[in-house]
């Protein structure tokens, strides 16, 4: 069984295998709703969810987050100290300058380093403008294949934007788009694993005379340029995503930071 629903500003696609079809519609149900809490508390574009209230408050008082909300943070924080910094969601003010995220305010340069979660409170020693993007959508997909495996499914994928978690004995393929290619290409099969990619080609554009998109380099603000396209298999959706940032960055395949997460990076050069 098969469903579709707009969520995470992309559509996300669940697929059940193997089960009754009154099971897969509730499963697929809990797990559109798991989805949906993430997208509630850890948008970037909702003034109210946590992250609003984190920018706007938590340097002047500590902010109650859903635990959810937590476990993204910390698992960023984690992720930038083993890239040296080259992940950090604090890139938000940035990409808000350029018009690619909401309320672009005149707003110091930004980092993950800057928050303090103790007990589902958080403290920022400044304003603190962060985008937990992917890595969000990543740990939306991780909590879905959850929701789906507390309802008894075995096997099944799920899929968001290219965010990417399979579950059981069936295979799910891996297309990859490219900007130069007319059609996806066929990138090989994902079996038990996570899988997720980044690049520019859907992201980049003109603005005030340069040329951006929505991958940043936290050390420079600089945008990525590059047209390939940068794609990581782990474990866990979250932590793929999170480092297909550094792997766009550095194009290195053999940092430390992916044999720690038992992750297998790999560049599809744009033809």
């Amino acid at each position: 069984m098969n469903a579709m629903r707009p969520l995470l500003g992309t559509y996300v696609r669940i697929s059940v295998h193997g089960a009754p079809a009154a099971l897969c519609a509730k499963a697929m149900d809990a797990a559109f709703d798991a989805i949906t809490l993430v997208q509630t508390h850890m948008s970037a574009f909702n003034p109210d969810s946590d992250l609003g209230r984190i920018r706007r408050l938590a340097h002047l008082e500590p902010i109650t987050v859903h635990p959810w909300t937590q476990d993204v943070i910390e698992l960023a924080q984690a992720v930038h100290a083993q890239s040296e910094g080259l992940f950090d969601p604090g890139v938000a003010p940035q990409l808000a300058g350029w018009g690619l995220l909401p309320d672009g305010l005149s707003e110091a340069a930004a980092s993950i380093t800057q928050l303090s979660v103790n007990h589902g409170q958080v403290t920022s020693t400044a304003p603190c403008h962060i985008d937990l993007g992917g890595i969000a959508k990543g740990f939306a997909v991780d909590r879905a294949i959850d929701a789906l495996q507390a309802c008894g499914i075995t096997s099944a994928s799920v899929n968001a934007g290219g965010d990417l978690r399979v579950i059981g004995p069936t295979p799910e393929p891996i297309y990859l788009r490219q900007p130069r290619a007319a059609e996806p290409v066929f990138a090989g099969l994902l079996q038990d694993g996570a899988c997720a990619t980044s690049a520019i080609y859907f992201s980049q554009q003109a603005h005030a005379g340069q040329t951006i998109s929505a991958l940043v380099n936290p050390r420079s603000q600089q945008p990525l340029l590059c047209p390939d396209s940068f794609s990581v298999i782990a474990p866990l959706c979250a932590v793929a995503d999170a480092l297909t940032k550094v792997l766009a960055l550095t194009r290195n395949t053999a940092l430390p930071c992916f044999a720690h997460y038992n992750a297998q990076p790999f560049i599809t050069a744009a033809t």
